[in-house]
């Protein structure tokens, strides 16, 4: 019994870290030629496996895209979780937290965050709409960081779905620019120095930017 608990795990694993390889794989042609211009047999080329192989693993490429999508979900929950362990911090702090994650793109999320930035017009009808909506939720988020910070004195701010709109979509300059942005700054640098930019622009306090900080 033990032996076969022991099989069906490693098992398991194999194939999460197949599907993994698969994705990544993926991900990367679809950035590089499309998703419309990429096959399957390209997709399995590139693991080094059969086509066959392929569909053992994954049934389609929407199968994949729905994969990037819900790795998505996962990242902006992660960010709510984030600003909720925080506990009772000044608003000023939440922000510059929550900013900071949001914009240190790990290596491992650049081309899934490219993807997602210029490939929405491929997706199923379901899946464009499911990430609009996890755009809208972020853009939200970020709102109410904001107006917790105006609320409390701390940030004087014009239009507060403006600055939620670009902290959101600072992430994506960085996914898609990377070829440029990268020779000057790593993902963590990128991140202090835009949250910081952003204080700078909407704090009433200015002593409380942390230059070259978190």
């Amino acid at each position: 019994m033990t032996t076969r608990v022991h099989y069906e795990n490693k098992r398991e694993q194999t194939t999460r870290e197949r599907r993994k390889q698969i994705f990544d794989a993926a991900v990367h042609l679809f950035i590089k030629k499309g998703v419309v211009n990429t096959s399957m047999r390209e997709i399995a080329e590139a693991v080094g496996i059969t086509t066959g192989g392929l569909y053992h693993f994954i049934k389609s490429k929407d199968e994949i895209i729905r994969m990037v999508t819900e790795n998505s979900i996962y990242a902006h929950e992660s960010l709510k979780t984030l600003r909720k362990n925080l506990g009772n911090v000044s608003p000023t702090e939440a922000f510059r937290v929550c900013a900071k994650c949001w914009l240190t793109v790990q290596e491992f999320g650049l081309e899934q965050t490219a993807f997602l930035d210029r490939e929405k017009v491929h997706m199923e009808l379901d899946v464009q709409e499911a990430v609009s909506d996890l755009v809208r939720d972020l853009i939200h988020f970020f709102e109410d960081l904001l107006n917790d910070g105006i609320e409390a004195g701390e940030f004087e701010v014009d239009n507060v779905t403006l600055v939620a709109f670009n902290t959101y979509m600072l992430r994506g300059i960085f996914a898609t620019r990377q070829w440029f942005l990268k020779d000057r700054f790593t993902s963590e640098e990128y991140a202090t120095q835009q949250t910081n930019a952003i204080l700078k622009q909407i704090l009433v306090d200015r002593s409380k930017i942390q230059p070259g900080g978190g």
